[in-house]
């Protein structure tokens, strides 16, 4: 029956055999992690142009005389979920478009971003 050789004639290329397995089972996690935030930049890239459709639509409605509610309404469609509002300031009428995204990931759920998108039309348009 052989032994093993001590530990000081082992070839360096046995020692790291196992640093392998480890640096592997550390970085999986790392990269699914990565692909997450991603994915969530992503989707809050995607969720604030929907917000800047939205209020450009409600823009355009109410500068072709459309009730500011009725332009509301329907520019809910663009942006499920967002809270659209109209004020007036002076010499302009901004429309904003807000809304809160949560983080997907469950372990996240209290990570939320609030994003916003403003639009400024004159007040003769109205």
């Amino acid at each position: 029956r052989e032994t093993a050789p001590p530990p000081r004639d082992r070839h360096p290329r046995d020692l790291q055999r196992g640093s392998v397995l480890l640096e592997t089972a550390i970085a999986i996690p790392l990269l699914v992690a990565v692909a997450l935030a991603l994915a969530w930049a992503l989707s809050l890239g995607s969720t604030a142009l929907g917000l800047a459709d939205a209020a450009r639509q409600v823009a355009r409605e109410i500068a072709r005389g459309v009730p500011a509610a009725d332009a509301i309404a329907a520019a809910q469609d663009a942006a499920p979920g967002a809270v659209i509002r109209v004020v007036a300031e002076g010499s302009t009428v901004t429309i904003v478009a807000e809304r809160t995204v949560t983080a997907p990931v469950p372990v996240l759920r209290d990570l939320s971003v609030p994003l916003s998108q403003a639009v400024s039309i004159p007040a003769e348009w109205m």
